[in-house]
C-alpha cells in the first residue's frame, strides 16, 4: 500500500484555536485518487469491501440478497431507489436479519420481481432545504449526532491537492464549507489563506467518508479563484471569510443544493441551530474524527454573553469579542471542535421556517465543549454584504451567471 506523508497546518492565535483537521497516517483514505479500498483513520485498518453486482450476498436461505439500505422498502428490493425505510440496527421490523450481511449498512432483502420503476418528477433546486429525514431513506438507531444522507446538502469538503511521496497526488482534508451557488463556496478564511488556487478543490454531497452506499454520488470540482476578506485578520481571526470559485459548476440535486444567505439586520440570538462537519467528537487525543457527517445543535448566544464567558478563560477579563463573530453553544461535551474549521452554522430563516439559512462559519474555540464557553463562529450577517458583492463580482469575471441560488 501507499505510504501517505502526514502535512499539518496550523493557524492558531495565541489564544484561540482554529479549528482545523489533522490529517491521519492510514493505508488509503476515501479522499486519494483510485482509492478502491479505503480503511478507517479512527482505527480499523480492514480494507472496506466494495458492494457490487457481480459480488451481492446471499442471504435469508438465499431468498434474499445483501443490498444497501437504500434499496430496500418493505423488504422488497427496488430498482428505482425511491422509498423509505427504518434500519433499526440489530432489529428489524421486517423479520429479516441484518447478521448475514458484512457490511455495516446492508440489509437483507427479498429479492425482485418484475415492476415497472415509477416516473421521478426532476429536482428543483431551492436553497435552505434541509432533508431531517433523509434522502429516500432514514436511518434509525445512529449515535452520537450522525447526520441522515443528504440532510444538509449545503455541506462542503475543501481538500488540498499535494504530490507528497509518489507520482500520483494525494488529497489531504483542509476544511469545511457552504455552498452558495453551484460555482461558489463559503468557507473560512483561516482555512486556505496559506495556499494557492490550484492546490485546492472540493468535494460536495459527501456524507460517509470510508464507503460508498450513497444512493447519489458526490461531485467534486477544483478551485478556480479564491478571494479572502481584506479585514482578515490572522492572529485573531477577525473577518474570517472566505470565498472559493470553482472550474466547473455543480449540478444540484437532491444531496447537492445552496444555503440561503441572511440579510445584514438578520439577528440570530437564541435561536436553535445546526453545525455540521466530520471534525473531532472532543478535544485532545482522546478526540476522534467522523467518517459519517455529525450534526449538533446549537443556541446563539448574546455578544455581551459570550464576551463575559470568554473572559472567564485564559484570554483574560479584559478580552474584548470583535464584532465579526457570533457565538453559539456552551453546554457540555456539545461544540464544534478540531477538523470543522470552515463548516457552517445555519439556522432556520426566523421570516421562513421551512428554509434554512446560514448564520455562521466555525472558527475558533477554548477548547472544545467545555462548559458555559461557547464556540465562536464568522458573523454571516456581518460580513453579508462583503460575500454578496465579492461572490457577484467573482462569477462575472469567470463569465458565470449569477442567477438566485441564495
Amino acid at each position: 500500500m501507499r505510504s501517505l506523508v502526514v502535512l499539518v497546518t496550523v493557524l492558531a492565535a495565541a489564544t484561540a484555536i482554529p479549528r482545523e483537521r489533522r490529517q491521519a497516517e492510514p493505508d488509503c483514505f476515501w479522499w486519494e485518487p483510485d482509492c478502491n479500498n479505503p480503511v478507517d483513520p479512527g482505527g480499523n485498518t480492514s480494507p472496506v469491501p466494495n458492494n457490487t453486482v457481480d459480488t451481492l450476498v446471499l442471504c435469508n436461505g438465499g431468498a434474499g440478497s445483501c443490498v444497501p439500505y437504500y434499496l430496500c422498502r418493505e423488504g422488497d428490493i427496488v430498482t428505482d431507489g425511491a422509498g423509505l425505510i427504518n434500519i433499526r440496527f440489530g432489529n428489524s421490523t421486517t423479520g429479516q436479519s441484518n447478521s448475514d450481511c458484512p457490511q455495516f449498512l446492508d440489509v437483507c432483502c427479498n429479492n425482485p420481481t418484475d415492476e415497472i420503476p415509477p416516473t421521478v418528477d426532476p429536482y428543483l433546486p431551492h436553497c435552505g432545504q434541509r432533508n431531517p429525514q433523509g434522502v429516500n431513506a432514514r436511518i434509525l438507531g445512529f449515535k452520537d449526532n450522525q447526520a441522515q444522507f443528504g440532510e444538509f446538502p449545503w455541506m462542503v469538503a475543501v481538500l488540498r491537492e499535494e504530490q507528497v511521496v509518489s507520482d500520483k497526488p494525494v488529497n489531504l482534508y483542509v476544511c469545511g464549507g457552504s455552498l452558495i451557488h453551484p460555482s461558489v463556496v463559503l468557507t473560512a478564511a483561516h482555512c486556505v489563506a496559506a495556499y494557492k488556487a490550484n492546490e485546492l478543490k472540493i468535494r460536495a454531497g459527501e456524507w460517509d467518508t470510508q464507503r460508498t452506499y450513497e444512493l447519489y454520488p458526490h461531485q467534486e470540482s477544483k478551485v478556480n479563484s479564491y478571494v479572502v476578506h481584506e479585514g482578515y485578520n490572522s492572529g485573531a481571526l477577525f473577518n474570517d471569510y472566505a470565498l472559493l470559485f470553482l472550474e466547473q459548476s455543480l449540478e444540484l440535486g437532491p444531496n447537492v443544493d445552496t444555503i440561503c444567505l441572511p440579510t445584514a439586520d438578520l439577528n440570530f440570538q437564541n435561536s436553535q441551530c445546526w453545525a455540521t462537519g466530520w471534525g473531532k467528537d472532543k478535544f485532545g487525543k482522546d478526540g476522534t474524527f467522523q467518517n459519517v457527517l455529525k450534526k449538533i445543535q446549537l443556541e446563539v448566544t448574546t455578544h455581551k454573553h459570550c464576551q463575559t464567558a470568554l473572559r472567564t478563560t485564559r484570554l483574560g477579563k479584559f478580552f474584548v469579542l470583535d464584532d465579526s463573530f457570533i457565538c453559539a453553544g456552551g453546554q457540555p461535551g456539545v461544540d464544534t471542535c478540531k477538523g470543522d474549521g470552515g463548516s457552517p452554522l445555519v439556522c432556520q430563516d426566523p421570516q421562513d421556517p421551512s428554509r434554512y439559512v446560514q448564520a455562521g462559519i466555525v472558527a475558533w474555540g477554548i477548547g472544545c465543549g467545555e462548559e458555559g464557553i461557547p464556540g465562536v463562529y464568522a458573523n454571516i450577517p456581518y460580513g453579508s454584504q462583503w460575500i454578496l458583492e465579492n461572490a457577484v463580482s467573482g462569477l462575472n469575471k469567470q463569465n458565470i451567471p449569477v442567477g438566485s441560488y441564495w
